[in-house]
């Protein structure tokens, strides 16, 4: 609910803690970034979250201490506390931005005092995953772009006034919400959807025009509506993509968007047989047009809520001696799924391999679920009788049989 911002002792630059995240991936050639800064989201377009300085480390953590602390959820007008928040706050050129219970903010690093502020009012509250900085074009000055459910509102970074020239003062009504992270690249503002029509849509970032849209429930005729069975419009909901965040391959044009299970039911499939493209998908799209590139769907006919809830890594990898490029998605079920990210095609090998059926009345799920040859499963993903617990495996308390 709040920042908390530490420092070492010996007086250094206490923000730089709020970057020291691990990298768990290799980085991926992208644009430089100043060692200082942190930009997006993932700090990088290609997911490492990797940020290369040093300062803080092994051998001085034990003396970090509070530096300040800034509360993110305590409402401007009641003083009250309105909700926690997993925003993750920007650093560019030594300002700070986050989004707040019911304001953005620029703060001060070095000391959590507010340079800005801007409060929505009645709007509703700013998403408290996270929002963006967009560095302007040489015209227009930089901007910060958030969103609060169907807006998409754009204000000057240096000021904290709404846009000159975005939409309706600062403000474009969208065609569905989103509570993530925008994504910006070039010129464009990319948001994701938390309500129908569920997709993905760029808008422009200088007049707030929609540039492109990807919807991921495929209309009549499109591709993907054969896999769904069923003629009724009405069954082909969610599918949305309420993932913070996204990535993106500069270098080949290609976003990568992932997208939730299919509705309107999460564990009853019976009105919606089929597949259920582009449910549970990860989605390549051409960055300039949206035009969908390639797809792979991680489950086929979702009765689980196996949503892919974050976008892939981006990572150059050389196999054979030849570097490969590619990205590692990590899903719900427990699998690391491997592709090559220019293609699609799976990197290590990836099986339909058959698994039990559904006996629900009307449900008729799908014969097989891709699982990958490898790597083998991150997490648990089956179990038989000799995993359950049993009174033998109990501690009695109280002479209570069985209590733990």
């Amino acid at each position: 609910m709040f920042i908390p911002v530490i420092r070492v002792r010996q007086r250094q630059a206490p923000w730089l803690a709020l970057a020291m995240l691990l990298g768990l991936f290799c980085e991926v050639s992208q644009a430089q970034t100043p060692a200082s800064d942190w930009p997006m989201f993932n700090r990088d377009l290609a997911g490492t979250r990797y940020s290369p300085l040093d300062q803080i480390n092994p051998s001085n953590v034990a003396e970090l201490e509070l530096a300040w602390s800034y509360k993110l959820g305590e409402n401007t007008s009641s003083g009250s506390l309105a909700g926690g928040s997993e925003v993750t706050p920007l650093v560019v050129d030594g300002v700070m931005y986050a989004t707040a219970s019911d304001r953005v903010i620029a703060l001060e690093p070095e000391t959590g005092k507010e340079i800005w502020r801007w409060e929505l009012g009645d709007r509703g509250p700013p998403s408290r995953r996270g929002l963006s900085y967009w560095p302007g074009d040489g015209q227009h000055p930089a901007r910060i772009f958030f969103t609060s459910n169907r807006l998409l509102i754009g204000l000057g970074a240096k000021t904290g006034e709404p846009a000159v020239g975005f939409s309706d003062g600062g403000i474009k009504t969208m065609a569905a919400s989103y509570q993530g992270a925008p994504f910006v690249y070039g010129n464009l503002v990319v948001v994701g959807s938390g309500s129908a029509p569920g997709g993905v849509r760029a808008f422009d970032a200088v007049t707030g025009a929609q540039v492109w849209e990807f919807l991921s429930l495929p209309q009549a005729g499109e591709y993907g509506d054969d896999t769904w069975a069923d003629d009724n419009p009405s069954n082909r909901t969610n599918a949305h993509h309420w993932a913070f965040s996204m990535t993106m391959d500069a270098e080949r044009g290609l976003l990568y968007t992932v997208f939730e299970s299919a509705g309107p039911h999460d564990y009853w499939g019976g009105n919606r047989p089929g597949d259920n493209l582009f449910a549970n998908s990860i989605v390549a799209l051409d960055i300039a047009t949206g035009e969908r590139k390639w797809h792979f769907q991680a489950v086929h006919h979702d009765i689980w809520d196996y949503d892919l809830a974050a976008p892939p890594g981006l990572l150059d990898v050389t196999i054979d001696g030849e570097v490969v490029p590619i990205l590692a998605l990590v899903a719900k079920t427990g699998y690391m799924y491997i592709l090559n990210r220019e293609t699609g095609e799976p990197v290590f090998g990836i099986e339909e391999v058959p698994v039990p059926q559904s006996d629900a009345p009307s449900e008729r799920t799908s014969p097989t679920q891709p699982i990958p040859v490898k790597p083998p499963p991150i997490a648990k993903v089956s179990y038989s009788p000799e995993d359950l617990v049993t009174a033998e495996d109990t501690i009695e308390r109280g002479g209570v049989p069985g209590a733990r």
